[in-house]
């Protein structure tokens, strides 16, 4: 901020020191409850009060801002602390605002500051109608169209495939777990563009299918595959495991007894399937359709490998920012729109089928085994399956085996040129910055992830206060906001004063934190929802804080989970393109801006060889928390029959 001269950082630091003059309380007497309401609101005040001045004046906040923020928050805490809010706990009462202020600047702004250019002309002049322009152009009438058409189709496709494999796993299948693992690690593990690059290396031009069409057959080529029917190929193939997951346990959680009922009435199997687990099942397709949509709104990486001519939400305001002429009021309007589409899904979700009861599991005890699926509807579900399976073992094949190939199409000479342009020139060169870059950030935000997730996690199973719900809401809807759109409000927000940000490694870190810290909290609320509230009183009793209570009973017993947030929130930092994509400069390039510049600059060998270590890399992380996950699991295991 500059000390050489009076500017207007010595008027913030000065409010705090108004405080030093407020009325002191009289000798003797009891604690006025005004003092302390007082602090509260002019803590508050000086805040705001900063911020609007420093937004005003054109003045970024620095490092030193930061303490003072601290210290402001310090007198609120000990003031609600003073007036025994929430017992008069300090840890808990700093950590309430500390999330307050968090959820403010990083998820409620941004979201406020994206609508603000779609309000503003080419010149910068405030325009109420500019937006209504642009919406009225008949090429943003068709993108929007396109991007909702592609999202329902998508949603669709990918909710029906994930019936499919929850049906095999669940109700087919002998032994399910391998692949119910593989479905789930897939979506999770492969980066983005990668799968969009796999299916043009089978269905393309030059795709090798292709070929064996066109000389088996004598077939034309043509340009099908770039355009709606690739992108939802490549869509449907991405976002199918997710729905799987969704469905899986779904179909898991369905009990025996409501079959065997039906079938003790005298109903067939079809009668059975179709009249009792469809509907119940109805909840969890809903859910599943709504998540695939907004997933499908929101993908930026296969929309430009294969988009074509056929241009979507997602891609459009990219090209709005990083085309050849920035327009912020369409990349904003854009933003909104799909903004606006994603939470009003959202709610629906949250409000709509999170309230609705299906219960089938009760109290009272009972044991049963599911029943067999009909014959025909057994053959088909297995047939499909296997159809799945092998054209996935086509697609990674593909992906590896072309990162091997001197040009795909042309010359399929095995050689280990991609990979040495990658890695072979030395540690400054090629692909070692920004690997090392991304699992530096992933190995920064993963921590920060898992741990203020379950802050936020204790703060909201653990206490009562009002306005819990509203920062429940407020958190989760990181998972709703689109990573292009979370990406174009970080921009706005952050490029000008009063938090400038923009070009540093810290917006990358806090967008990767912010994009999973939903995990974070689910995971957190699953694991205390388990563990007895007792645990946490008699640590209180004992005079242990809040902190400690956190720290050595709390954080041993949800290990677990806070291993699985770690592994989850690492991986998605390595492999998130469209949140960060705006973000990030060439002193912070990420593997996955790698990519997108290797795709844009059409070579598509190195960006798949690139992919698939990184799709190596992940995998033996996640093998290696498998494996010592399950060896602390077995040493429990063994410690407790020990001791039995």
């Amino acid at each position: 901020m500059g000390w050489s001269e009076p500017n207007i950082s010595w008027f913030w630091f000065s409010l705090p020191l108004l405080l030093v003059f407020r009325p002191r309380q009289a000798s003797g007497t009891s604690i006025p409850q005004n003092r302390h309401y007082l602090d509260i609101a002019y803590s508050g005040f000086c805040m705001l009060a900063i911020l609007l001045s420093a937004w005003l004046n054109g003045k970024g906040l620095g490092y030193s801002s930061i303490i003072l923020f601290t210290a402001l928050g310090a007198i609120m805490t000990l003031a609600f602390a003073r007036l025994e809010y929430l017992g008069g706990d300090h840890f808990v009462i700093g950590s309430l605002i500390s999330i307050i202020l968090l959820i403010v600047i990083f998820i409620v702004y941004p979201s406020i500051a994206i609508f603000l250019p779609m309000f503003k002309d080419d010149m910068g002049n405030w325009t109420a109608w500019q937006f209504m322009t642009i919406l009225s152009q008949s090429h943003t009438l068709t993108v929007i169209y396109n991007s909702i058409a592609l999202g329902i189709a998508v949603g669709v496709g990918a909710t029906f495939f994930g019936l499919i494999f929850a049906i095999y796993t669940t109700r087919i299948a002998k032994r399910s777990a391998f692949i119910a693992r593989v479905f789930s690690i897939l979506p999770i593990v492969t980066p983005p563009f990668i799968v969009g690059l796999g299916v043009t290396l089978m269905l393309g031009r030059s795709g090798y299918i292709t070929e064996l069409m066109v000389d088996g057959f004598g077939l034309q080529k043509t340009n099908w595959l770039y355009g709606f029917t690739g992108i939802w190929l490549a869509q449907v193939l991405a976002f199918a495991p997710m729905s799987f997951m969704i469905l899986d346990g779904a179909l898991k959680s369905l009990h025996p007894s409501l079959e065997e009922a039906s079938y003790t009435l005298k109903a067939n199997r079809y009668q059975t399937f179709f009249g009792i687990i469809m509907p119940l099942l109805k909840p969890a397709l809903a859910n599943s359709f709504l998540i695939i949509f907004v997933q499908s709104l929101a993908d930026f990486s296969n929309p430009l490998v294969l988009g074509g001519s056929f241009d979507v939400l997602a891609t459009q305001i990219y090209f709005y920012i990083a085309g050849a002429q920035l327009d912020y009021a369409s990349a904003s309007t854009l933003g909104s729109v799909l903004l606006l589409f994603s939470l009003a899904i959202f709610v629906v979700q949250y409000l709509w089928i999170g309230q609705r009861s299906y219960v089938t599991i009760s109290g009272k005890a009972y044991r049963g085994d599911v029943q067999e699926m009909p014959a025909s509807l057994k053959l088909g579900v297995t047939v499909t399956l296997y159809a799945w399976m092998i054209f996935n073992v086509l697609l990674y094949g593909s992906i590896f085996f072309g990162s091997f190939t001197v040009n795909w199409g042309v010359d399929y000479t095995l050689t280990f040129k991609n990979y040495l342009n990658l890695f072979g020139n030395g540690m400054s060169d090629g692909a070692w910055p920004s690997l090392i870059t991304t699992m530096i950030y992933a190995g920064v935000a993963a921590p920060i992830t898992a741990l203020f997730g379950l802050l936020i996690a204790y703060v909201v199973v653990r206490q009562q206060f009002y306005g819990k719900k509203v920062i429940e809401f407020s958190t989760m809807l990181c998972f709703a906001v689109p990573g292009t759109v979370a990406g174009v409000s970080y921009i706005l927000a952050f490029n000008d004063a009063p938090i400038y940000l923009t070009g540093t490694a810290a917006i990358v870190v806090i967008s990767m934190v912010m994009r999973n810290v939903p995990v974070g909290i689910r995971s957190g609320i699953a694991g205390l929802g388990q563990l007895d509230k007792s645990l946490d009183e008699a640590s209180l009793s004992l005079r242990a804080s809040s902190l400690q209570t956190i720290r050595y009973i709390i954080l041993p017993l949800l290990r677990p989970a806070i291993l699985s947030t770690l592994v989850y929130s690492f991986v998605r930092a390595m492999t998130t393109v469209s949140a960060i994509i705006f973000l990030v400069t060439p002193e912070t390039r990420v593997a996955t801006s790698y990519i997108l510049n290797r795709v844009e600059d059409g070579e598509y060998g190195i960006a798949i060889a690139y992919g698939s270590v990184l799709i190596v890399v992940m995998l033996a992380i996640i093998l290696l928390f498998d494996l010592l996950v399950g060896e602390a699991r077995v040493s429990r295991s063994k410690a407790t029959n020990q001791d039995s």
